[in-house]
C-alpha cells in the first residue's frame, strides 16, 4: 500500500468499484468514437452554464454531444444508466465536467482521453480543493480528487496558479481561455432582450429597478448548506427601498427555503425558479451578495454591487479566500442591516476599482471564450465529427 493513503481514501475508491470495473471492461470492447464529447454532472439535471454554452456550439459544429446528468450527490442512477455511463466514457475522446465529480477521479482513463474541467465559477474567490489541505472541508490524505484532469480553464492568466494549486495539477494544464458562459454578456442586443423577458416574467412594474439578493451558502458543501435570512429585516428593507426597487431573492442552488415575506409582499420576488443566472443578472440593476463568485459575472455588466457580510471574520476563518477580501469588494461593504439599507439607498455605478478587479480576475473574458475552449482544448482531442447525412 502506498504511504500516501488513508482508510477514507481507500473507501473513496471502493465506493466507485462498479464504475472502475465497468469502465475497464468497456474500454476493452469499445473504441473511441471520433467527434464524441461527453458532459458529466452530479449537480444539475440539465446542461447549464459552461457546459450548455459548449454543448450548443459543439452541436452546431456537428459533434456527437452526449451527457449523463443527475441533480445532486444524493440522487441515484438506475443500473442501465450506470452501464451506459461506463460505455460512454470508454467511447468519448473528450469528457467534460464542471464541478466536483466523485466517480471520475478513481478511474484510470484511456490514454489520449481529454478530461476537461470547465469549473462553474469564474475568478478565484473562496479556497477550494487542495488549497484547503488541513482545513475543514479540505481533501483527505490520499485523495485523488481533481488530480486526473488533463486540462482546466480559468477566466484570467493572473489566477492560473490558484487553480493549479486547487486541483493539484501542473501549471501547464491550466488554460486562461476565459469562461464560455460569460460570452453572452458581450452581446448587447441579447442582454437588452433578455432583460426585458425576465422583467416581464417577474412582473416588474415600469419604472421600477430590480435588486437581486444572491448570497452564497453557509456550511461545508451541498449536503449541509444553509443561509440565515434573519440577518435582514425584510419588511424594513421593503419599506425603505420599495418605491424604487423590486427585491428579488436568488438562493444558492444548495439552499432551500426563503423568507416568508416573499409569498405575501408584492415588493419581493422569489427567484429560485430562474435556472439561468446569467439571464437574471442581465435584468438586474443592482446586485447584493457576499462571498459568491457571481460577482465576476455581474462585474462584466458594469453595474453596481453591494457586499453584505455580517459574518466576515467568521467566514474568512472557516473558508478563507485566495486574496484579501478587499481585493474583491469593488462596491460598498455593509456589515449590518442598517448599513445595507444605506448602501442600497446611495448605490452608484462602479468606479475604477471595478476595472482593476476585471483586469485581474476576468482578463480573458471577452465574448470569445466558447470558441477558444473548443478550438484549443476539445477539437484537437475529439477528432473530426462524422459528416452529417444529406437531406433528401
Amino acid at each position: 500500500m502506498p504511504q500516501n493513503w488513508s482508510v477514507k481514501s481507500v473507501l473513496q475508491t471502493l465506493r466507485q468499484s462498479f464504475y472502475i470495473l465497468g469502465y475497464a471492461v468497456a474500454r476493452l470492447i469499445e473504441r473511441p468514437v471520433p467527434g464524441r464529447v461527453l458532459f458529466l454532472s452530479d449537480s444539475h439535471s440539465q446542461l447549464v452554464g459552461n457546459q450548455l454554452a459548449l454543448a450548443q456550439e459543439l452541436t452546431r459544429r456537428g459533434y456527437d454531444v452526449r451527457s449523463v446528468l443527475k441533480n445532486g450527490l444524493r440522487a441515484r442512477r438506475s443500473f442501465p444508466t450506470m452501464v451506459a455511463l461506463c460505455r460512454l466514457m470508454a467511447t468519448s475522446p473528450v469528457i467534460i465536467v464542471d464541478d466536483f465529480y466523485p466517480m471520475i477521479y478513481q478511474i484510470k482513463l484511456r490514454k489520449g482521453t481529454q478530461l476537461l474541467q470547465v469549473w462553474h465559477a469564474s475568478g478565484a474567490f473562496k479556497t477550494m480543493g487542495f488549497s484547503r489541505v488541513g482545513k475543514p472541508g479540505g481533501p483527505i490524505k490520499g485523495s485523488k480528487t481533481h488530480k486526473n484532469y488533463t486540462a482546466a480553464i480559468v477566466s484570467s492568466p493572473s489566477i492560473r496558479t490558484n487553480y493549479a494549486e486547487a486541483f493539484s495539477l501542473p501549471l501547464e494544464h491550466i488554460h486562461a481561455t476565459g469562461i464560455p458562459r460569460t460570452d453572452v454578456f458581450f452581446d448587447q442586443e441579447l442582454v437588452s432582450h433578455t432583460a426585458q423577458q425576465i422583467r416581464a416574467e417577474l412582473d416588474i412594474p415600469e419604472g421600477k429597478k430590480l435588486l437581486v439578493f444572491a448570497p452564497t451558502f453557509r456550511g461545508n458543501g451541498q449536503l449541509t448548506a444553509y443561509y440565515d435570512y434573519s440577518l435582514i429585516d425584510w419588511q424594513d428593507l421593503a419599506e425603505h427601498i420599495g418605491t424604487e426597487y423590486i427585491i428579488g431573492i436568488k438562493p444558492h442552488p444548495f439552499v432551500s427555503g426563503l423568507p416568508e415575506l416573499t409569498q405575501t409582499d408584492s415588493r419581493l420576488r422569489d427567484l429560485s425558479g430562474i435556472a439561468d443566472t446569467n439571464a437574471l443578472l442581465m435584468a438586474a440593476d443592482l446586485l447584493v451578495t457576499d462571498y459568491s463568485s457571481i460577482i465576476f459575472d455581474f462585474a462584466l455588466l458594469h453595474r453596481p454591487t453591494i457586499f453584505f457580510c455580517p459574518d466576515l471574520e467568521e467566514y474568512v476563518a472557516a473558508r478563507d479566500f485566495y486574496y484579501p477580501y478587499e481585493k474583491y469588494t469593488f462596491g460598498p461593504l455593509a456589515r449590518t442591516h442598517k448599513e445595507l439599507v444605506d448602501a442600497i439607498t446611495h448605490a452608484a455605478k462602479p468606479d475604477g476599482t471595478a476595472n482593476e478587479f476585471l483586469d485581474f480576475f476576468c482578463a480573458s473574458c471577452d465574448g470569445n471564450a466558447t470558441a477558444r475552449v473548443i478550438d484549443q482544448l476539445i477539437a484537437p482531442y475529439a477528432g473530426e465529427p462524422a459528416p452529417r447525412a444529406k437531406q433528401s
